[in-house]
């Protein structure tokens, strides 16, 4: 009961006080619930609830004030639309490449986009990814190594 009459108290106060918030609170707190929801949706994918966290990453991407954590949500947009039961191949595509754009570096869109091709029999673009790994994290990278296993998987 203490518990409600808190949160009742504390959504009073921002809402009468809204004008008083300071901008690092407000972005304190936004980067707080971004970062719960993410790691939610992240749940959801290691329990392969997969439409749960598109609907989550869905509404993430509708965000204004992702900052940094944009190209990862986008990685695992791409990730669930991959995975769901029936896969959506061209929007999991657009998601790797948004990630990309955002973030030309981000190694976990370079490894699911390897894989990705290689759902497409694509060998030649998913060994392409294979490269840009080594050349971002190296060999000894999980990342590398997973597309690595799925490549020789797909050849055998």
């Amino acid at each position: 009961m203490k518990y409600i009459i808190l949160l009742f108290t504390l959504f009073s106060f921002s809402s009468f006080g809204a004008g008083t918030t300071s901008t690092s609170e407000t972005t304190a707190d936004a980067s707080e619930q971004i970062t719960k929801l993410y790691e939610l949706a992240e749940k959801h994918i290691y329990t392969e609830k997969y439409d749960k966290s598109l609907k989550l990453l869905k509404k993430l991407t509708k965000r204004e004030d992702l900052g940094a954590k944009r190209a990862d949500i986008y990685n695992l947009l791409g990730f669930s639309y991959r995975k769901i039961e029936n896969p959506d191949l061209d929007k999991s595509f657009a998601a790797y490449m948004m990630a990309l754009e955002l973030d030309p570096n981000h190694v976990g869109a370079h490894e699911y986009l390897g894989e990705l091709y290689l759902k497409r029999d694509n060998l030649e673009k998913a060994s392409n990814m294979l490269v840009k790994l080594e050349m971002l994290v190296g060999k000894d990278a999980q990342e590398y190594k997973d597309l690595l296993k799925a490549i020789e998987n797909y050849q055998s």
